[in-house]
């Protein structure tokens, strides 16, 4: 029985196994270092691919958008803030946090260079979307960090790096804060920036984690304790508008479902729905029905359904259309279709 317990945890052990196929630490060291510099091509790369996000976010092209997050450079210092205090290099982590930094000053200047040259400059749904983070965010970012730090880990794990980039998101919320920046919006310039943070945060701290479990050598005796606090200080508060946010889009979402149960399965029973609009945020609600003559008593009746479910505190408007006027405006239209054929014969 002992022995095949043995057996069983042996198994186990091998197919978790990480250790056996990692590169040397040296070289993984190498490689966190070279992508931690800023200068020269990826400061070029950067600003091509914010102008190429900012487009994107422009007229609302996601594809755009992931082709500037795989083109930009920025993961690598996040990555190297991360390993640095695993490792307690502290040289690594000055650099590391110093470029981090500049990747920010030179996100936001090409950003709100773009927008404030661009005469088309608008909010975009997609760019908005990037101004209020919420706490799935944080467990994206975080998991993205430990997927990182294991594809780093590995002799090739540039394909993984690349989505970790893609999946963070990290370049569009700087062109938000650009937008915000260049419209002076506060919120969007400080959404944008706060998004920015706790994505580069978390990944930090996945990382950070990663090369705990994978227990690389130490490159110092000396921990970097009050660095260590910090940054666990630092994700807890970032935590807090983040874990708000998830919760105000709890809110809405369970409102929307809510409204379009009502209005799907006995507003619909009773009258016509052409066509409904819902806005969670605002609570307001907008219908376009159709009923076979006019109907003095319909904002009433509909009122008295979102009552009878607990749906308050809201603000309806009613578009009531009668058949009769419909059928008489496909008349008026076929009538206006025959002069135009008559016009055209002549």
């Amino acid at each position: 029985m002992l022995q095949k317990t043995a057996i069983i945890k042996r198994f186990i052990r091998q197919l978790f196994d990480l250790k056996s196929t990692q590169e040397e630490e040296n070289q993984t060291f190498s490689e966190i270092k070279e992508g931690v510099e800023f200068k020269g091509k990826n400061l070029w790369l950067l600003a091509f691919a914010i102008f190429i996000a900012c487009i994107g976010l422009n007229i609302n092209s996601k594809s755009a958008v992931i082709g500037a997050m795989i083109l930009s450079p920025v993961m690598g210092p996040i990555f190297g803030i991360g390993f640095s205090l695993g490792v307690s290099n502290s040289d690594l982590f000055k650099t590391s946090l110093k470029n981090a930094l500049r990747i920010v000053l030179v996100s936001v200047f090409f950003s709100t260079l773009y927008y404030l040259i661009n005469p088309y400059s608008i909010e975009t749904e997609e760019l908005i979307s990037f101004s209020k983070p919420t706490f799935f965010d944080v467990l994206l970012a975080f998991i993205g960090g430990l997927a990182a730090m294991l594809a780093i880990s590995r002799e090739s794990g540039t394909q993984v790096i690349i989505a970790v980039a893609v999946a963070t998101s990290c370049i569009p919320p700087l062109c938000t804060a650009g937008f915000g920046l260049a419209t002076l919006n506060l919120d969007y310039f400080l959404g944008g920036l706060y998004t920015y943070s706790i994505n580069s945060l978390f990944i930090g701290f996945g990382t950070l984690l990663m090369t705990k479990y994978l227990k690389f050598e130490r490159h110092s005796d000396q921990n970097i304790k009050h660095v260590n606090g910090w940054f666990f200080v630092l994700g807890i508060l970032a935590l807090i508008p983040a874990v708000y946010f998830a919760y105000v889009l709890a809110v809405q979402n369970m409102f929307q479902s809510k409204v379009e149960h009502v209005i799907n399965n006995q507003i619909e029973a009773k009258y016509h729905v052409i066509n409904y609009d819902i806005n969670s945020e605002l609570k307001t609600i907008e219908l376009d029905i159709s009923t076979p003559t006019f109907d003095a008593k319909i904002n009433q009746n509909i009122n008295t359904f979102f009552v009878r479910n607990n749906i308050k505190n809201i603000a309806i408007t009613i578009h009531q259309s009668t058949e009769e006027n419909q059928d008489l405006g496909k008349e008026i239209k076929k009538l206006q279709l025959e002069i135009m054929e008559l016009k055209k014969t002549k």
